[in-house]
């Protein structure tokens, strides 16, 4: 079928399967096929603007970016993390030197993706006209003169619900008995081969199995489906796939082995080989996901078409006798070629024709294809545009492709009566495919292959567990919810898919902004956020074991979840991950589970509320004098609150989670909510009141209220806290896999509904999200680095030539033009110093006037390019540029004065005279340093 379809001679009878109960129809909502078309389509986007980029990418000698981070004190052989740190302080003098350099136009790659989609759409259009005008194609009549096989295929049409009967066309040089369906809409050719029209005079079950095959395709409307599959594969191999691979692969080999390249030297090319190396890596493995997909596409279609055709009346024992007598090789082998073959076995046809279900339940490949052509888009999208709109634009895209698949997983769950997706192993399919992607195109593991640190990897991982175990329960509940069960609430399924993409787009958000940065390490400690608390907030940090023990978590986690909690986008997430499913709970019409959901809720706020009293209790321990209480140790006891509320929330996820019998997720995040809104509410009349409460007391010392005050530390608190909704989603994820409690069921006449158990979640959640957008304010920046800059790192094991290119690539893009104008200036000054009466203390002041204004310029200018990459040489000149520059401030402000103060204008004098011995203490030895470095540059050229 689908130019595929054989059929036997006999058939044996099939093994009956009994119809499946009556119940809502998963395949009302958008097929399988279509879902694995649009993530193909993606893929192969991707795919093609990564590789055109590639090839439009300039050569390495004409990547002017690269030698303006070479002269910025780019090792290829450090440390990223280091980079990370040493970008925020240049990163505005880099932008400065690459600006309007020709190094990898952006725009290049998505020209030429577009480019290559017009000619796929050119070849879509030509494939029809191609198929009808192939040798051996006649029109039926020719071979049916009597008009009966075209009275069967009318009557068959017409069964199947085809309005317009495709034309009929004979392939009277294929024997085998098939058929294909091909045509643009509005003009489909049905063509069936010579064998089939054989095939009928001695069974017409074959006949029929065979031709409702291929109207269900025009039924299903994937026909158009196939012959884009096909236009877009034929140009993508034509167009990227060959080009790319002559010219980069070549010009790896070229580079590697005969030193072509103007830049294959000791240091440029060993610089830019393992990401050349990566690139092609990266290009193969997007290359052999677009074949995954088209074959996992293709193959759907066809097991789809299958149902299809039984569904309208073939006969199933077709497939069977098929997969009867064909031999399957059960060998790893053909399980792993079976994932790029195009047309499934005969075995997995009959074997889908007696068990459905995996047309429906959510399968292992597509989401991995889904979860690394998430990332690899995010990760492109945010390089050429922006982190925000990426993370919005593939993270919805996701959300609803992926919502669309749990519906449609949960909806057979119920029609066909069993067990629905957990989302456990769905969860970790997708999972990972997110870190194959990072790993693929991620900015922190480059030109590496191997990120420094792989423990941030599990937030990815775990938060799609979490993602789809979260949107299978909902799902769930909007069915138990909704008052029949019979009609496919699409409703249901928009509002599912806006809260998934609310929650999507907010993880990949954090990730693209904060969770790649912790691949290289401890970013904030690396960028000096604990040295930035101490000089902010002093105290004994290191004399004193309750500061010491807590700075490196102030320093790190606590910025990071102040920097999340800060976000509008991770808030409204967090909003979202426990409102919609608290809803979906109040909706149902009967409300058992509510009320212990609220009291466990109120229960897990208590204990929140006592832990803060501990903590309170532990800090008053040791509190300092009065004048000391909002320095460190107000830091101190800020973390402890943030902990004590986290318990509160997470535990009572968790507890919630491990007790409840059904819908523990929507239960657990419910009762998450309610204990938030009552710990904060009890910390704040605990802070109100911090005065009046005896060895609870912790700011005040005297009995005062102070509402306004305790509100003001509340929304220092919220920020950090609002991301304890997805710590607790996920430890409730968690704690649901544990062993269901058993209890007795209670008959729904029973249950009662129950009003205050109502108006508790409703209360609750208004409170929670008006706390949510009340103390909620974004921070200024991205978030991507922290706002310290701390001194810059001494270089530990950088290679001589590296030194020496990095010294060299600053003297070319700015440093040799401003040693020219430095040096200038300092002659000019000595030429005319010799003429001052240092007896009289007179000078020309007309003639030193322009000198000092071109020396205010010339210094001005070096401060604004990029330093010397040397530490050491890099002191000096800095001292040099400081001197120079209050020298000629100080010598402009005297001149353009009176000029009558003598010790004014000695002190003047003496400050150029200070600059002027700095410049003879700077120049030279920089000098000598690059002298010495061009010096060997070509030696090692030429090696």
């Amino acid at each position: 079928m689908s130019g595929a379809t054989q059929t036997p001679a006999s058939r044996p009878d099939p093994e009956s399967a009994p119809p499946p109960p009556a119940g809502p129809d998963p395949g009302a909502l958008p097929a399988g096929t279509t879902l694995r078309f649009l993530v193909l389509v993606v893929a192969m986007v991707v795919a093609m603007v990564e590789m055109l980029s590639g090839i439009l990418r300039p050569l390495p000698y004409q990547d002017v970016q690269l030698v303006c981070d070479f002269a910025a004190g780019f090792d290829p052989g450090g440390k990223l993390i280091d980079e990370l740190v040493r970008d925020p302080a240049q990163a505005q003098a880099v932008r400065a030197c690459a600006e309007g350099a020709p190094a990898v136009p952006r725009w290049y790659g998505l020209a030429g993706t577009g480019t290559v989609l017009l000619a796929a759409v050119g070849l879509y259009l030509l494939l029809p006209r191609w198929k009808r005008s192939r040798r051996g194609v006649e029109p039926l009549h020719t071979r049916d003169p009597q008009g009966e096989v075209r009275a069967e295929v009318v009557r068959l049409a017409q069964r199947a619900g085809v309005r317009s009967l495709p034309d009929l066309v004979v392939d009277r040089l294929a024997l085998d008995p098939g058929a294909v369906v091909h045509g643009r809409a509005g003009r489909r050719t049905l063509c069936l081969n010579s064998g089939l029209l054989h095939a009928r005079r001695v069974d017409s079950a074959r006949f029929e199995a065979v031709v409702l095959h291929e109207l269900a395709h025009l039924r299903h409307r994937d026909v158009d489906i196939a012959y884009a599959v096909t236009a877009l594969w034929r140009v993508f191999l034509a167009l990227v796939v060959v080009p790319y691979t002559l010219l980069i692969g070549g010009s790896l080999v070229a580079a590697q082995f005969f030193h072509v390249f103007l830049g294959a030297d000791e240091v440029f090319w060993p610089a830019s080989r393992p990401a050349t190396i990566k690139a092609i890596a990266v290009a193969a493995f997007l290359f052999l996901l677009v074949v995954l997909a088209r074959a996992d596409t293709l193959r759907h279609r066809e097991l789809y078409a299958d149902r299809g055709a039984v569904a309208l009346g073939a006969d199933p024992a077709v497939w069977a006798a098929q997969a009867e007598r064909r031999t399957q090789d059960r060998s790893a082998t053909r399980a792993v070629t079976s994932l790029w073959r195009s047309h499934p076995s005969w075995a997995e046809r009959w074997q889908s024709l007696r068990n459905p279900a995996g047309l429906f339940t959510l399968t292992d490949v597509p989401l991995f294809l889904l979860g690394v052509v998430t990332l690899v888009t995010g990760n492109a999208l945010a390089a050429v545009w922006n982190r925000d709109a990426a993370a919005w634009i593939v993270g919805s895209l996701a959300a609803c492709v992926l919502t669309v698949a749990v519906w449609r997983a949960v909806l057979y769950a119920v029609h066909a009566q069993a067990p629905g997706p957990r989302g456990m192993r769905a969860g970790l399919a997708l999972g990972l495919g997110l870190v194959c992607g990072e790993l693929l195109s991620g900015p922190t593991v480059q030109p590496g292959w191997w990120p420094e640190h792989v423990e941030p990897l599990l937030f990815p991982l775990l938060g799609s567990v979490v993602f789809v175990a979260w949107l299978a329960q909902c799902v769930r509940l909007h069915l138990r919810a909704a008052p029949s069960g019979r009609a496919v609430p699409r409703r249901a399924v928009l509002g599912t898919a806006v809260a998934g993409s609310v929650v999507a787009a907010a993880g990949l958000d954090w990730w693209l902004h904060e969770g790649q940065l912790w691949m290289t390490g401890d970013i904030f400690a690396a960028g000096g956020m604990s040295e930035l608390a101490r000089d902010s907030f002093p105290g004994p940090w290191d004399s004193f074991a309750p500061y010491a023990s807590v700075l490196p978590w102030i320093g790190s986690v606590l910025i990071s979840l102040a920097i999340a909690g800060a976000s509008p986008t991770n808030a409204a997430a967090a909003v979202a991950l426990w409102a919609y499913p608290a809803v979906l709970l109040l909706r149902r019409p009967r409300t058992e589970g509510l009320r212990s959901t609220v009291l466990a809720g109120l229960a897990g706020g208590v204990a929140g509320v006592a832990a803060v009293a501990a903590v309170m209790a532990y800090v008053h321990s040791w509190r300092p004098p009065l004048e000391e209480r909002t320095l460190a140790y107000g830091v101190v006891y800020l973390w402890w609150r943030v902990v004590a509320l986290w318990a509160g929330v997470v535990g009572t996820a968790a507890v919630v989670a491990a007790t409840t019998r059904t819908h523990r997720l929507p239960r657990a995040l419910t009762a998450a909510a309610i204990a938030q809104v009552v710990v904060l509410a009890g910390q704040f009349v605990l802070q109100a009141a911090d005065g009046c409460l005896g060895p609870l007391r912790v700011m005040g010392d005297t009995c005062h209220v102070l509402p306004d005050a305790s509100w003001t530390l509340t929304e220092l608190l919220a920020q950090p806290v609002t991301p304890a909704f997805f710590g607790a989603a996920l430890a409730a994820t968690a704690a649901a896999q544990l062993p269901r409690a058993e209890c007795e069921s209670v008959s729904s006449g029973a249950v009662r509904r129950s009003w205050p158990a109502r108006t508790v979640v409703a209360v609750a959640g208004v409170a929670g999200i008006v706390l949510t957008a009340v103390v909620t304010n974004p921070m200024p920046g991205d978030g991507s680095t922290p706002s310290a800059v701390p001194a810059r790192p001494e270089p530990a094991g950088t290679a001589e030539k590296v030194r020496d290119f990095q010294l060299l690539a600053w003297f070319k893009v700015g440093g040799q033009s401003d040693i020219v104008a430095l040096a200038n200036r300092y002659d000019e000054f000595a030429k005319w110093f010799k003429g001052v009466n240092a007896d009289k203390g007179s000078f020309d002041g007309d003639t030193l006037h322009p000198l000092c204004d071109d020396l205010a310029r010339d210094t001005a200018t070096a401060r604004r390019h990029l330093r010397v990459p040397d530490p050491g040489l890099d002191r000096k000149w800095s001292t040099l540029l400081d001197r120079g520059g209050d020298a000629a401030g100080e010598c402009k402000a005297v001149l353009d004065g009176s000029g009558d103060d003598v010790d004014r204008n000695t002190r003047m004098l003496q400050q150029l005279v200070a600059a002027f011995k700095q410049a003879q203490v700077t120049l030279p030895p920089l000098t000598d340093r690059v002298s010495a470095a061009l010096k060997r540059w070509p030696e090692w050229k030429a090696a």
